[in-house]
């Protein structure tokens, strides 16, 4: 479906990435993986660090912790917070919810409305969709979407040790305030592909018993299938909205190796360039795009120099 939304601004970004608790001799020996197949898998995936959280560390800490620094710089107040809403796939529990656990942490208003969605990689956008639906409202006019993934803890480092050499741990807090100029407008599409849903990602937890305690992607379905059909819909999308793609600066793709970046690029006529999220943050999943706009505002890797990153304790923000 194709629909078109009144815009709203978008005013600050604040991530959170937690410090490595593993040395990398650690984490090859934790994989079982050489030096020589580790420098293999870098080049590969244009991932040369990664970010994870450690055994005590849970999406609700990283969230907290984002939202904090957006009080912390007076960019929001906490009476000013009309709505939060919280997207992961990792959540802390099914119950308490993990705005609740927000909330509770850092003391806000009862008068904010509180809600928590489940979201994968598209889970940003999703999230962001219906925000702006919200924003709409008379009485709603700022509102901190938050994405988490503390992917690290449901991956098997035997079997899949690609995807968690590659994977980062993260928060975003994103503080999205109503536009009041109804001329502006944003726009918004999707189409979902439902019959492979079973095998491109295998049953992750839940009630169901039938389903696997460490989550289990077909990178290789999920890649052909992607370059078979994303072509067509990006194109649909500007066809549809009548849109003309010269008249954008930018344009965030994500995706979680720098390979199948560069691939997708070259097939929708996109000009290529090394992916510096990737390379210097791993793959982020559902704050992949969080990170690009927060460095394309001036922040993330234009502010802070790898050495730093790995110097901050516990935690790091890119805002």
């Amino acid at each position: 479906m194709n629909i078109k939304l009144y815009n709203h601004s978008i005013k600050a970004v604040s991530i959170v990435l937690p410090k490595n608790p593993l040395h990398k001799e650690d984490e090859l020996k934790l994989c079982n993986i050489n030096e020589r197949k580790y420098q293999l898998l870098q080049e590969n995936s244009g991932i040369y660090n990664h970010f994870i959280s450690d055994k005590q560390t849970y999406a609700s800490d990283l969230a907290t912790q984002a939202l904090e620094i957006l009080f912390e710089k007076n960019i929001i107040c906490k009476n000013e917070l009309d709505l939060l809403v919280f997207t992961s796939f990792t959540p802390d529990y099914l119950a308490p919810a993990c705005t609740s656990l927000i909330h509770k942490n850092l003391n806000l208003s009862e008068h904010t409305l509180c809600f928590d969605m489940l979201g994968f990689c598209p889970g940003f956008l999703q999230s962001l969709f219906q925000v702006f639906l919200a924003l709409n409202h008379t009485h709603i006019q700022k509102v901190v979407l938050i994405c988490a993934s503390v992917k690290s803890k449901a991956i098997d480092t035997q079997k899949d040790k690609i995807t968690f050499l590659n994977n980062s741990d993260s928060a975003s807090a994103i503080l999205i305030e109503k536009n009041t100029n109804t001329k502006e407008e944003a726009f918004f599409s999707q189409k979902v592909y439902s019959a492979q849903c079973l095998e491109e990602t295998l049953p992750f937890n839940g009630f169901n018993h039938n389903s696997n305690e460490t989550i289990q992607v077909n990178n290789n379905l999920a890649f052909s299938f992607i370059m078979q059909n994303y072509p067509v819909f990006f194109q649909d999308f500007f066809d549809y909205f009548k849109l003309e793609k010269n008249n954008f600066d930018e344009f965030f793709i994500h995706s979680s190796s720098n390979f199948s970046k560069q691939k997708l690029l070259e097939e929708l006529k996109l000009a290529t360039k090394e992916d510096a999220i990737l390379k210097n943050y791993g793959n982020t999943t559902i704050n992949k795009l969080p990170l690009e706009l927060a460095s394309y505002m001036g922040g993330g890797i234009n502010k802070f120099s790898l050495e730093a990153l790995e110097q901050v304790s516990p935690l790091m923000h890119v805002a």
